[in-house]
Order: C-alpha cells, then structure tokens, then sequence
C-alpha cells in the first residue's frame, strides 16, 4: 500500500461562504486572474456540481501534471480527486463554515490535501510534506487576498 502524506490547513476569509465557495469553484476566475502564480490549470469541462481540469505545478523542483476530477456537495464542500498524473489517487478537500473573526462575519476554510509517495522515495515524505504545507498555506493566502479584494461571483453558465 502506497504512503500517503497528509495536510491540513485553516483559513478565514472575510467575506461570506456563498462568495468564498464561489471563488474556489471558480476555475476560469483562477485561470484568468492568475490566482495562484505557481500553479497552471487548465479547465476541460464544468457543470454546476462537477468539474475536470487539469493542474500544472513544480513540487520539489519537479514538474507536476495531474488531471483531477472535481465534486462538489450540496453543502458547498469541494473533493478533487487525482484521476491521472504524477499525484495519481491524491486528493484535495475544501470545507467551507461560517465564522467570526476580530468581530468581523466571515468564512473558515478547512483544507485537507492527500498526496501519495511516489514508489521507492517514501524517504522523501518529510520533506514533500513540507513543501506541499508551504504551498497549501501560499494558495489559500492567494484565494483570501483575491476574494478579500473584490472578487465577483460570475453569473452560473449552464
């Protein structure tokens, strides 16, 4: 059985969960604004629950591709799973709750991202879940900053 490396990582973001749920399905937003600078996506298909794209990034100095498909529940959770690629089986899981902060209403995001060792370099797993925490942590700064600076929900393309 293949050695998973777990993280997880907390967020508020000053705004409502309707608009930070929005932001994070929001693939061509992303694409467009450039959100996250070290990550490349390209979406192949989105419907209102579901979604397939495919993500480019360089995790300990190697480049990445997987191709994820994406679920998201009616309470607003998202789950990508890795359906092929380097991070094959990996996943990523965003929760979305309302919270206060400093007196202010706002939005917890709870992010969980499962990434299996690459075989014969379980050795590496410390270091990979490091890096992975890093870039977790830089993202979800990255989604804060932009919803917190004016992101608009688009109208729902169906």
């Amino acid at each position: 059985m293949p050695r998973t490396v777990e993280v997880k990582h907390q967020l508020w973001i000053g705004a409502s969960p309707a608009t930070v749920r929005a932001q994070f399905t929001d693939i061509q937003h992303h694409i467009d604004a450039n959100v996250h600078p070290n990550l490349r996506f390209e979406l192949l298909a989105q419907e209102p629950r579901r979604a397939r794209f495919r993500q480019h990034v360089r995790l300990l100095g190697m480049r990445q591709h997987d191709l994820f498909d994406r679920v998201i529940d009616e309470d607003g959770s998202i789950h990508d799973v890795s359906i092929d690629g380097f991070n094959k089986g990996g996943t990523m899981d965003f929760g979305f709750v309302p919270a206060s902060e400093g007196g202010r209403s706002g939005t917890r995001v709870d992010i969980t991202i499962r990434i299996p060792t690459p075989p014969l370099l379980g050795w590496l797993a410390p270091l990979l879940k490091k890096q992975v925490l890093k870039e977790a942590m830089a993202a979800a700064e990255q989604d804060k900053r932009d919803i917190e600076h004016g992101y608009q929900a688009r109208p729902s393309r169906r």
